[in-house]
Order: structure tokens, then sequence, then C-alpha cells
């Protein structure tokens, strides 16, 4: 059985749960490249462009093994099940809720005789969110594959950005329990994982639904009791990155990483409020300022739209000169996508595509200068890294500091999934330091 995983951290996430449960069962997990009965496609569309991949993807399962039965699940299948079942060779489709009872719809087709999984007739399962959805979610002890543990602690989002379909994709906010959370992170420290990822759609949400506390109360109560050697938080809403948050942040040292992404879609307060977002471009700048003096190392990063409907030239260069000033230090562009079920798509006037291309160049260029820059400013500087379970081409071993860069590490073997202690000497052409080692932790 082999996955690919398209997206983000939380499928990543829900792909292990997937995998565990089909481990349980007694299936065998080959890499993508190798024969396979089963090929699993864990799906994205938040964007059209991610749809296209999607659809890559599948067609791909098929001509890799033409005999193969093909699962599509997650949120395209959710959003739009008739175009992925229309796509020839697919045989299983999954929504979101229903992808982590793949084991179960794959038992079902299983030949009695020969205890074979194979294709046949097409299945779809893709069920609805209730208003009061419950999360879902399994215990997850393994990720194959990774050296760090993703784990998902919250799903949905009750937000109504004007661009964004994934609260149709997802459903409404809901929160893993605390209790669960730390059970869960102390069962991943007792098997070996140093590293926890702490993941969800809408995480600076995390304990609203609940009423069991915020976020930093959440990871004040992991740092104490949850046996992690360092926790990262994915994306987080700016305003959700709170002083309280920072505080709890500041005070674990390098137990929590240094690296903070929260997306800003717009340097324009008019294109923001166009979009629903839940700020204006002042109060982006106060929250990224503070953590920058808070965490002068830490990578600072950003989602960006360029040409939501209506952005004229001008609404574009306030985003351009928000950037420049701004102590971000990466940027992830989206060229805008209409996407069916938001508000964005009854906007107008839609920006022309080679103009929505050629802005995303800009801010794609922008933001590799403002990386370039952070880089220059982080030699010689030391760095807690954790030695990943790979090598480079050269054959060094790979780590990964608290402010997301990739390290090379000289050494054996034995210091896989350990963390060291380096220098950043010289950051290389493909954006990975070369750097001298200060000792193990």
């Amino acid at each position: 059985m082999a996955f690919r995983t398209i997206g983000c951290k939380l499928n990543q996430c829900e792909t292990a749960q997937m995998q565990e449960a089909l481990l349980a069962e007694g299936y065998r997990l080959v890499d993508w490249g190798q024969p396979a009965g089963v090929r699993v496609i864990n799906t994205c569309t938040v964007t059209a462009k991610s749809d296209r991949t999607c659809r890559h993807e599948i067609r791909l399962a098929k001509r890799l093994d033409p005999d193969c039965l093909v699962a599509v699940t997650g949120c395209y299948s959710q959003v739009d099940p008739e175009a992925v079942a229309a796509i020839p060779g697919v045989d299983l489709v999954l929504g979101n809720i229903d992808k982590l009872r793949l084991a179960a719809h794959l038992a079902k087709r299983s030949e009695p005789a020969a205890g074979v999984t194979a294709p046949g007739e097409l299945t779809v399962a893709v069920s609805g969110y209730a208003d009061h959805q419950g999360f879902e979610g399994e215990f997850v002890t393994h990720f194959y594959g990774y050296t760090r543990a993703f784990l998902k602690i919250q799903t949905g989002c009750d937000s109504r950005c004007a661009y964004c379909v994934i609260p149709l994709a997802r459903g409404p906010a809901r929160s893993m329990t605390r209790g669960q959370v730390l059970e869960q992170v102390r069962a991943l420290a007792a098997r070996g994982y140093r590293e926890v990822v702490l993941t969800g759609i809408n995480l600076g949400s995390w304990g609203r639904d609940t009423g069991e506390g915020s976020l930093a109360d959440l990871l004040r109560l992991l740092l104490d009791h949850g046996e992690a050697e360092r926790y990262r938080l994915s994306s987080i809403e700016p305003l959700e990155a709170d002083e309280t948050l920072q505080d709890v942040v500041h005070r674990a040292g390098d137990r929590v990483a240094h690296h903070f992404h929260l997306p800003l879609q717009s340097g324009s307060d008019s294109v923001l409020r166009r979009m629903n977002r839940p700020y204006a471009a002042g109060q982006y700048l106060e929250v990224v300022a503070a953590l920058s003096r808070r965490f002068p190392q830490a990578a600072l990063g950003a989602d960006i739209i360029a040409g939501f409907p209506g952005e004229t030239d001008r609404e574009f260069e306030d985003t351009m000169r928000f950037v420049e000033h701004s102590p971000l230090t990466y940027l992830h562009v989206f060229g805008y996508s209409d996407r069916s079920g938001t508000s964005a798509r009854e906007m107008g006037p839609k920006v022309h595509p080679e103009a929505i291309h050629e802005r995303s160049l800009r801010l794609r260029a922008l933001g590799e200068r403002k990386n370039d820059a952070f880089r220059r400013a982080l030699i010689g500087t030391g760095q807690q890294a954790l030695v990943l379970k790979e090598r480079s081409t050269d054959g060094r071993l790979v780590g990964l500091s608290g402010n997301y860069q990739e390290v090379l590490v000289p050494g054996g073997d034995e210091l896989m999934n350990r963390f060291v202690r380096v220098r950043l000497d010289r950051c290389l052409p493909d954006g990975r330091w070369e750097t001298t080692r200060m000792g193990d932790l």
C-alpha cells in the first residue's frame, strides 16, 4: 500500500492515522515509487492549482500500477466528490470524516478467498458535518518516513474569509480535549519522537469549543508534563499569537521552536476588509514586530494572495511596501483562484490572469530577498538542531533548527533523532547550511 499526501501538515497527520489503522489490519506500507496493490491520494483543494495537482497524482497512480485500487481521500473529495469520481480509475472516494474509516472500506472490497483488496465498483462516501460536529481522529504512535511527529489537535474553522473553501472542506472548529492531547504527546515521546508539531486548521482557536482554556494554556501544560523535548506550532492566525502565548514561548527557551507562520493575505487594509479578515495591516505589523523583538532569530512567515478580486495596482503596491518594511523572513505566495461556495467567487472585477502571475512573481522575488537577508543575519549564530533520519547527496546528516533552517551535520547514524548544537557557517545555494558542531544535547 502506497500513500501520496498533498497539502497541509494536517493532511500529514491524517495520513498517519490512516496508515496506523491499516498496519494494524496487516497491510504493508511501501514508498510511492514502489509497486503497490492499493494507492491512496490524500488531497487538498485550497486553490485551483491544488486541484490540478491532485488530478495529476490520481492519474499517475493508475499509470504506476494499472491493476491497483485507487482511493482518493481528503478535502478535494469532500468539496467536489463528483469531479473526483469522474476521473478514470478511481475506486474509492472518501471525505474527511470517512477517510479515517479507510480500513473498513477496504475490508468490504477484499476478495474473501485470496484476502486481496482489488478494484471493483466505485464507492463514494462523503459525510457532511453536523452543527456540533465532534473532534474526529485516532491516536497515532508512528509517522511513516518522518523523524518528527505531527499532531492534529484542532480542525475546522468558524471564520468566513471570502476566498476560503476550507470551512466547507473541514467543517466547524473543534478541538481535541487537553487530556487527549497530553496522552497523545506522551505516547509519541515514548516512541522516541523528540519534536512534536502541533497542527490545526485554526490552531489558535484550540479550546474555545471545549472551554478548556487557550492554546497558551495547552502549551504550558505540555511543557510541564508532555515529555517531548521540543514543540513547534504550525500556522496560527496573527491576533492569536498574543502576548500571553509569546510569554509561554519565551519562558520555554529552545523547547518551543522560534518559528511563527502567520497568514497575512494582503498588506492593504481595503483588500483585507473585502477578504473579511479580522485585522488591519497595522495590527498584523504590531504582532510580527513584537515577535521579532522577543525572538530576533525567529523565522517569521506569511501567506499572501496575489490578485484578489478588485485588487488595484495601488493596493498591490501597498502589500509590496508592507512586506518590504516588515520583519517577515519568508513568504508563501498564492495566485487567487475562484473556489465554489465562497463569497469571493461572486466579487469583481476579476484581476487578469497575467496580472496575477506578474504580481505573484514580484511577491516571490521579494520573499526571496527577505529570506536572503534573514540568512545573512544568521551567519555565525549557534542553533539547536534535531538531526533527521536523512542524509544529503554527499552523505552528511540533515538537521532542522528551531527557526526552520536545514543544516548539514557530519557524523554517524548514532546522531539521528538527537539534538545537536551547531554554528551556521555558510548557506549553500540550495538553502541548506554548512555548520560546525558545537556539541550534542
